[in-house]
């Protein structure tokens, strides 16, 4: 098995959104150590949205350039140690400042889709060129803020002229339409990889994209009532390293502790105790490759603990690899 640890570098988007060393580098040098350690790399899809506003205001803020040195020389780090760094994009960062104290948020147009053609293609081009000035590397490989990516024959002329060869956004069952989310992975391949064209739910054998879709586990209500109960009964252990709140989610919770959800697989707080059995699942169903989904922002002391466990147990029986590493 191919097994892609993967990370969404980014910020929290409620209020507070949090602060850079608590959301992003604290908890991102502690998964560095765990690499170290394990030998295993890791890709960061890195929020260029973020850094490029962190650009913007870094010359106006004397904290905002401080901020934007951290984040920088972190992933100049990351690229030096052979992690994958890679193109996560959060739109409404077009509508969004700081005002010398604290990022305001503005999560109106939260999807590409929420832009025009024009400012979908832009955005795609001047957020890839942005990236790739911080990394020195080609970026190739892409994940969707909030999994938003529908609908793709939108954004599929923009990945094209951006040399857009693989993504990494479907997780199978997964389906949100409330608040400002979108997306909609009910029906797609049962593989663990696929081609695709202007639809990244439908295989095309001929397509010029490569869909890596994030695993899935059906998580039951009780484990939820587990995770809810940790965080405040042993807050130290399962409290997220981040200080930042999300963006408002309508209906989840209730959903999550009555019904139990389908979700990505996590290695985020008590998600990573599922690693094994979704590893498992995947071998049942004949997969070749297993993508884990993490936010440094959501790490917690006993999850980094667990997650270095599940690297040590299958390092010698699966191969940990980064999107860099196929050369596609």
């Amino acid at each position: 098995m191919q097994i892609f640890l993967t990370y969404d570098y980014e910020l929290f988007f409620g209020n507070p959104t949090g602060t850079v060393d608590k959301c992003i580098i604290e908890p991102t040098n502690k998964i560095r150590e765990i690499a170290s350690r394990t030998g295993a790399k890791m890709v960061f899809f890195i929020d260029t949205g973020y850094l490029k506003k962190l650009i913007e205001f870094k010359d106006q803020f004397p904290n905002v350039a401080s901020e934007y040195q951290k984040v920088a020389q972190q992933i100049k780090d990351l690229v030096n140690e052979g992690h994958d760094c890679q193109l996560h994009i959060h739109p409404h960062w077009e509508d969004c400042v700081h005002d010398g104290k604290e990022w305001i948020m503005n999560t109106d147009r939260y999807k590409l889709s929420d832009f025009s053609d024009e400012d979908i293609e832009r955005i795609v081009l001047e957020y890839q060129a942005i990236l790739a000035n911080h990394t020195g590397k080609s970026v190739t490989t892409y994940r969707a803020g909030g999994w938003c990516l529908q609908p793709f024959s939108k954004i599929e002329k923009s990945f094209l002229k951006a040399g857009i060869k693989l993504d990494s956004t479907v997780f199978r069952g997964g389906k949100n339409t409330a608040g400002n989310y979108y997306y909609d992975f009910t029906n797609i391949p049962n593989k663990s990889t696929w081609k695709f064209s202007n639809d990244l739910t439908k295989e095309d054998e001929n397509g010029p994209f490569s869909e890596f879709p994030i695993s899935n586990y059906n998580y039951s209500p009780l484990f939820f009532w587990r995770l809810f109960i940790l965080g405040r009964l042993n807050a130290r252990n399962h409290k997220p390293i981040g200080d930042g709140y999300p963006m408002p989610s309508p209906g989840m919770r209730k959903k999550m502790l009555s019904k139990g959800m389908n979700l990505s697989a996590s290695v985020d707080g008590y998600f990573v105790t599922k690693l094994n059995k979704v590893l498992k699942q995947n071998q049942t169903k004949g997969f070749t490759e297993m993508v884990v989904i993490g936010h440094p922002k959501a790490a917690t002391l006993y999850s980094l603990k667990k997650l270095e466990r599940f690297i040590d147990q299958n390092k010698n029986k699966h191969q940990f690899i980064t999107f860099a590493d196929l050369n596609l």
